[in-house]
């Protein structure tokens, strides 16, 4: 196993960390102290861009912090995401693509022989 791949799986554990401990003092705050918790996770959304949405509310992101459900949540997603690190000179992982009609696929059913398989991740809007 790569130092690369250890670095990945060593900062994907921080990451869990950090995350669940933050929930468990901001589940904490919200009891203790609503205002400051309220404040405390706006400023968390500010640096996601979650309070630069009009029509996204802090009643409708806010109170899921400090919950088991976003702790599981955000694991979950940690956990499936933590295999498809690229690294250089290693083969590219095999994620997950959807077609512009919707279908799932995998990256390697586009791969033919020996041919490059170029991917173009462009905005749609």
């Amino acid at each position: 196993m790569s130092s690369n791949r250890l670095m990945v799986y060593f900062t994907t554990a921080c990451i869990c960390c950090f995350m669940v401990g933050v929930n468990i003092i901001l589940g904490i705050m919200l009891y203790v102290s609503p205002r400051l918790a309220k404040k405390l996770i706006l400023k968390l959304g500010e640096r996601a861009t979650m309070t630069q949405n009009p029509s996204f509310k802090f009643e409708d992101w806010g109170p899921t912090f400090g919950t088991f459900m976003f702790i599981k949540t955000a694991s979950h997603h940690m956990w499936l995401s933590l295999g498809q690190e690229a690294f250089v000179g290693g083969e590219a992982p095999d994620t997950d693509v959807v077609s512009m009609e919707g279908t799932k696929s995998r990256i390697s059913r586009f791969v033919k022989d020996n041919r490059m398989l170029v991917l173009n991740f462009g905005s749609c809007t």
